[in-house]
């Protein structure tokens, strides 16, 4: 009977595939569903941080500026449990300290409601609605304020702005990192797929060469020779430009120097055009450019960019590019590390046997060797991401990300910077932005974790 349930069991054991197997690791590190969990709840409230936030996200009251966060009264004068309520809060300066100082008025109490009617809303950008978490009418009509974490120094809820900010702080490492992928994976294929193959960049249209390649494949070659004039032809018309530009600017010896050296490259161009055959090595010049990537401090490649966004543009546009600038400085590391599995991976036997049949290269990539990398990807993003928020949330710190009236976490932490020893000693809600990107961060790091012990192919059942 003991060997029967011993075959069952082994026999199950056997019967799981490899995801199945790493959910179950996974669900025994602790860590990893403490991270997944957390992660969970912020992604949820950056979804409805519209239901959860009492106001919108760009009103502000000018007269509470730095409003420490609103006392949430659970009893009544005489000690008993009751609804809970608040007072109103009125800023006056005090003529001894001639600080400001914000004095509650309980002569009039008002109830806070849950799942009540406020300022109407679009769910999800297009869904109207108006239903808040909290509030009353006495909240639509300015009778009192509810200032869970204060206000900064608009007059603006920092609650709500934290939930706000949440949706910019979190998603940008997930499109960020997903843009990243996509190039990295991309490169990286590409370099370690044809290392050592070079690649027919042009041939030259009176090379020999060229009539045995017309002769072969008469309309890709007639295809890829359009491609080649118009890569060329594209080149030569901005040499010309910068030609033409300079010479409208400037006089005597600068300007003769800068036309020879126009001219032949000009000339260098046509010749390439009409005679060599031009080869390249794409893993060689891929791996360069991510060593000149690589080489550049990222911080100040992120400046130098940031510094291009124009300023006047909208909240929505300087989200993608802050976007595609994080994705454009950080794809390198990828690249690099999906070469080397690329090129493990396409000495196997049956992306050997794939091209043996006749299979076309972006096939056998797509079909045979990538799959080979998914679990590697998995935790990279995983990884990565945490990576991107701090890049996003330092960017918005230093001014040169995220601007108002949007609001992210960076962005919000920087109000905290500009008041200095001030924040620590009397504003101290105003680093609870710093908060939430720790527990963001540490979250990511731990789920990171767990995925990379859950799906280590070595790893004991």
């Amino acid at each position: 009977m003991t060997r029967k349930i011993e075959a069952r069991s082994q026999g199950a054991l056997q019967s799981r595939s490899f995801f199945q197997e790493a959910w179950i690791r996974f669900r025994r590190h602790p860590l990893a569903r403490l991270g997944g969990g957390v992660l969970l709840v912020l992604y949820l409230g950056a979804l409805f941080a519209d239901f959860l936030a009492p106001y919108p996200e760009t009103k502000s009251f000018r007269e509470l500026t730095f409003s420490p966060p609103t006392v949430v009264h659970w009893r009544d004068e005489n000690g008993r449990l009751t609804r809970p309520y608040v007072c109103t809060v009125e800023r006056k300066r005090n003529l001894e300290t001639f600080k400001l100082e914000f004095v509650q008025d309980c002569t009039q109490k008002y109830t806070i409601y849950f799942f009540v009617q406020g300022e109407p809303y679009r769910f999800l950008g297009f869904i109207p609605a108006n239903l808040r978490l909290m509030g009353g009418e006495w909240l639509q009509n300015e009778q009192a304020h509810l200032f869970l974490w204060g206000t900064d120094d608009f007059g603006r809820d920092l609650w709500g702005r934290i939930w706000y900010g949440a949706r910019v702080s979190l998603t940008i490492g997930i499109f960020a990192t997903a843009l990243a992928l996509l190039i990295g994976v991309f490169m990286g294929s590409l370099s370690g797929f044809f290392a050592g193959k070079p690649l027919t960049l042009s041939i030259g249209l009176l090379n020999p060469a060229y009539r045995e390649f017309v002769s072969r494949n008469p309309l890709p070659s007639l295809l890829k020779t359009l491609l080649w004039l118009a890569l060329w032809g594209g080149l030569a018309w901005l040499v010309w430009v910068m030609l033409s530009g300079f010479w409208a600017t400037t006089r005597g010896f600068e300007a003769v120097v800068f036309g020879i050296v126009g001219v032949g490259i000009l000339l260098a161009i046509a010749y390439a055009i009409l005679f060599p055959l031009i080869k390249i090595d794409l893993d060689t010049l891929i791996m360069r450019t991510t060593e000149i990537l690589a080489a550049i401090p990222d911080l100040f490649l992120l400046i130098t960019l940031s510094v291009l966004i124009p300023q006047g543009i909208p909240p929505a546009m300087r989200f993608y590019l802050v976007v595609c600038i994080l994705s454009f400085v950080n794809w390198g590391g990828l690249a690099r590390v999906m070469r080397g599995q690329i090129l493990q991976l396409r000495e196997m036997e049956y992306a050997q046997a794939a091209q043996a049949m006749g299979a076309s290269d972006s096939r056998v990539i797509a079909l045979h060797i990538l799959p080979g990398t998914f679990t590697f990807l998995i935790v990279s993003v995983t990884l990565a991401i945490p990576g991107f928020i701090l890049a996003e949330s330092g960017l918005s710190f230093i001014g040169l990300g995220i601007q108002e009236p949007a609001s992210s976490w960076g962005l919000l932490l920087s109000k905290a910077q500009a008041q200095g020893i001030t924040a620590f000693v009397d504003r101290p809600w105003l680093l609870i932005p710093g908060l939430f990107i720790f527990i963001a961060i540490l979250s990511f790091n731990f789920m990171g974790d767990g995925l990379r012990d859950a799906l280590d192919p070595r790893a004991k059942r």
